[in-house]
């Protein structure tokens, strides 16, 4: 059900954004359609919510459920900027999607270029500048992910959300694109850094052991078999590795190979790939 339409969430968050902004908006800046830009996500199959004017957190008073209220229906959007047409922008990523948010005023900035620097730095991908100063970059890589990848980089997934463009920051600046690209998928190398530990089942009887195997088994093929084109032979090396871990079980290895296949990697380079990976894991 859609909220009814009022002139009320604006007022009750006047006071707040007065108080959490620097600098008044300029003219210029007051002018900018916040809506055109929200529909546009959402028609795109992006999940937008609003936020408060100048700030980041969810308009209480047109989404009770925060973040879990966030939707591409774009009459519904319409409707929430209608009521509000100030109101930033929030997007909620999809599953697979995850957004790495760097704060360089917590020293984020500089401790992701040295986490990075060993593989080259991060890849080219769907980029925003914050109005802080900072960047949300877009990557597709499973999860769960980490909370933290560093000090001031937040990774923010399908549980969390983050501050689109042209928001505008409490600061007075707008959030805006970096660029154009598609977002991409995430490297194995940093696919393993943003991942959170998943703990080791531990089944009470034996008999369980080959259950649990066999899911963690069906775990790190799914990652060979959901890869997109281009980052397939990260996702198998990933996997490799996490398979050299436990000792390159033989079937385990036979089920890679396999889905390799399946996804269409050339069977020599899947070798090469498995073979690497149990040089990287044993080095």
């Amino acid at each position: 059900m859609r909220a009814e339409r009022s002139g009320r969430p604006c007022q009750e968050t006047a006071a707040q954004v007065v108080t959490t902004t620097d600098a008044e908006p300029t003219a210029s800046a007051s002018t900018v359609d916040l809506m055109s830009h929200a529909l546009a996500y959402a028609r795109a199959g992006l999940d937008v919510l609003p936020l408060t004017p100048g700030g980041k957190t969810p308009l209480g008073a047109l989404v009770a459920h925060g973040k879990d209220d966030a939707s591409s229906d774009a009459q519904l959007a319409r409707d929430w900027w209608v009521q509000c047409p100030t109101a930033n922008i929030g997007v909620r990523p999809a599953e697979g999607v995850v957004i790495i948010d760097v704060d360089p005023r917590d020293g984020g900035a500089s401790a992701l270029v040295e986490l990075t620097r060993p593989h080259g730095g991060l890849s080219p991908t769907w980029t925003a500048w914050t109005g802080g100063g900072g960047l949300h970059a877009w990557f597709r890589a499973p999860g769960p992910y980490k909370r933290k990848l560093c000090r001031g980089v937040d990774l923010k997934g399908h549980d969390g959300y983050v501050v689109a463009p042209p928001s505008l920051h409490p600061s007075g600046t707008r959030y805006v694109w970096a660029n154009d690209l598609p977002i991409a998928d995430a490297p194995a190398w940093l696919v393993a850094l943003m991942r959170k530990p998943v703990a080791p089942l531990r089944p009470a009887l034996g008999v369980l052991g080959g259950v649990a195997s066999a899911r963690a088994d069906d775990a790190l093929v799914g990652v060979v078999a959901r890869a997109r084109s281009g980052g397939r032979n990260d996702a198998l090396h990933w996997a490799g590795c996490r398979a050299a871990e436990r000792g390159s079980p033989p079937a385990l290895v036979a089920k890679l190979r396999g889905a390799g296949l399946d996804v269409g990697l050339p069977a020599d380079e899947i070798e090469r790939t498995l073979a690497s990976a149990a040089g990287v894991s044993h080095a």
